[in-house]
């Protein structure tokens, strides 16, 4: 064929590119696809854990398995993509580009989403002040815009994501069918290539406004949703690692757009985009997605064996009472409850501070902080490990035994029906996987015996729930009763249907204990260390920067708080 009657219609595919270039993309394709594939079945193995539970896998997994399919066939472009007609390469490319890169990163911008959403729910079981009160729609006479503000939070996640995929695939397939370049025989006059020789046709190929939509996603979220997430968990220290994982990949998407579009339209790129495509800066992102999104949690995996491995040896090491004798008993004040709360926030620092770390990764240790110092772990775990709700189930508990102390035999009237009220209220607020907020991670044994218990019960008072008991951990937010909102308690009217014979006063009790295990293997060595590192900091910082003059007009409330309890110990 003569080379000048030549176009992208009638070109022939080409053999593969097998030089160097070609034989590094493929490799590099494969191992790398394996790595990040180990790395995925690591984290689905452990899902079981809290701390990948709370990540919520199918949204983070999904988006990564979409931008790793358009990344893999980036990568493989360069050696194959000449064996297909050309016209045919740039329609795949444009449709993969028009549909998965999107749903992508509408997948990752609902996973970034949900971390914030569960560090503000997180934040009442510390502060519960900050609990918001909403109003539930009427059913049917309620606007449709009331049922959606109201609907659960994965669900309404879930609604804007499939809207925006239906719109974005009906907005790709009508720019392909107006756009005349990729079918010359109809689409609107004036769209189609204007290039008389082959490097120039290929050119426009390659460009137009019918790419400019799937850029757009990758355009708003470095450039908008990025920066409103960095601004929005600036704040947050949490000991999973979600934090850098959300500004690691934020500022790493900075550079795509503008790159991709100047090496689209810049004709000194044109001999770096001979081995190094356009899109493959925004592939960069991509792999950073990969590794903040994989990897970093399967560090957590590991450093939390460790620490598990540490608290087993401090069991068998020092977890005896006289270890600990030193904790003291918070004096009742006549002062403020909120002096009475930082000097009990002091006494736990100073304990925490004073004492070697593995003579406190004891359940002796624990059990101490949650029967007289509840509130700075209760803080700790709802800020920073987002697992509130072990803190407030065990002080809940502490406070129904006390309440309703063990005794032989069965209660008997009255008493018989508050202390199943109450515990029914427990079950609620904390257990239930239809209707608790943030359910408590326990057995499928032990969930079971307490669903016998107290379920039908239950639905008796509030119906039938909406949360899908399958994924007790998408953290949806349950359904309305009342005006309540969020992981509170829920205002129930008392049971007055039949108890069970055998309930009793014990039947929290494996669920204390297995919720105390998680707290001493997951949330308590994080909460010491913490504590320790943060006061070494704090006197680190006042030793070197106080002078004699201006020491006590730089100290801080806390500091003195902290010196006084000192003294009274001396």
């Amino acid at each position: 064929m003569d080379p000048s009657s030549l176009t992208i219609y009638n070109m022939p595919p080409q053999p593969p590119n097998w030089d160097r270039v070609g034989v590094f993309y493929v490799s590099f394709c494969a191992i790398w696809t394996t790595i990040v594939l180990l790395g995925m079945a690591f984290c689905w193995y452990h899902r079981e854990l809290p701390i990948i539970k709370v990540r919520g896998l199918p949204l983070a997994f999904g988006s990564i398995i979409f931008l790793h399919m358009y990344w893999c066939m980036a990568q493989i472009t360069y050696p194959i993509g000449a064996t297909m007609p050309i016209v045919i390469a740039y329609t795949v490319q444009y449709w993969v580009m028009g549909i998965w890169f999107p749903l992508g990163i509408a997948l990752y911008h609902a996973s970034n989403l949900r971390f914030l959403y569960i560090a503000e729910r997180q934040r009442t079981f510390a502060h519960p002040d900050l609990r918001e009160k909403k109003t539930g729609c009427n059913g049917s006479r309620s606007s449709w815009l009331c049922r959606l503000r109201n609907i659960e939070y994965t669900k309404k996640v879930m609604v804007y994501i499939v809207a925006g995929i239906v719109f974005q695939t009906l907005l790709t397939a009508g720019m392909w069918i107006a756009c005349s370049k990729y079918h010359p025989s109809f689409g609107i006059a004036g769209t189609g290539i204007k290039g008389a020789t082959l490097p120039e046709q290929l050119v426009d190929l390659g460009r137009g406004w019918e790419w400019w939509p799937s850029v757009v996603w990758q355009l708003v979220w470095t450039w908008m949703v990025a920066p409103y997430l960095i601004w929005r968990s600036w704040g947050i220290r949490d000991t999973m690692g979600w934090r850098t994982q959300t500004i690691g990949t934020c500022l790493a998407g900075l550079h795509a757009t503008p790159m991709f579009l100047i090496a689209l339209y810049v004709p000194a790129f044109a001999s770096v985009n001979k081995y190094f495509a356009p899109s493959e800066w925004i592939h960069l992102t991509t792999m950073f997605i990969e590794i903040f999104t994989v990897f970093v949690p399967c560090y957590e995996i590991i450093r939390l064996k460790m620490i598990r491995k540490q608290v087993a040896a401090s069991k068998v090491k020092y977890d005896s009472d006289s270890e600990l004798s030193n904790f003291c008993t918070l004096v009742p004040s006549s002062k403020s409850s909120t002096v009475n709360l930082v000097m009990e926030k002091e006494q736990v620092y100073a304990i925490v501070e004073d004492t070697q770390p593995d003579r406190l990764f004891t359940m002796t240790a624990l059990n101490r902080v949650l029967t007289e110092h509840p509130a700075p772990l209760q803080e700790f775990s709802a800020y920073s490990d987002f697992s509130g709700e072990n803190i407030a189930f065990l002080t809940s508990l502490v406070r129904f035994k006390e309440k309703f102390p063990k005794q032989k035999g069965h209660l008997h009237g009255d008493k018989r029906s508050d202390a199943y009220n109450a515990a029914l209220q427990l079950y609620i607020d904390y257990i239930s996987p239809r209707d608790a907020e943030f359910p408590l991670n326990l057995s499928s044994r032990d969930l079971k015996v307490l669903e016998s218990m107290f379920e039908a019960s239950a639905r008796e008072l509030l119906g039938e729930a909406q949360t899908n008991e399958a994924t007790p951990f998408a953290f949806d937010e349950p359904p309305p009763t009342g005006d309540s909102s969020g992981p509170e308690k829920t205002t129930l009217s008392p049971y007055t249907g039949s108890i069970p014979d055998d309930f009793d006063m014990s039947i929290f009790d494996a669920a204390q204990d297995h919720v105390k295990n998680l707290v001493l293997n997951n949330t308590w060595p994080k909460f010491v260390r913490d504590v320790q590192n943060r006061r070494r900091k704090s006197t680190g910082s006042l030793n070197s920067e106080a002078t004699a003059d201006s020491e006590d007009s730089q100290r801080t409330m806390v500091s003195q708080i902290t010196d006084f309890m000192r003294s009274l110990r001396t």
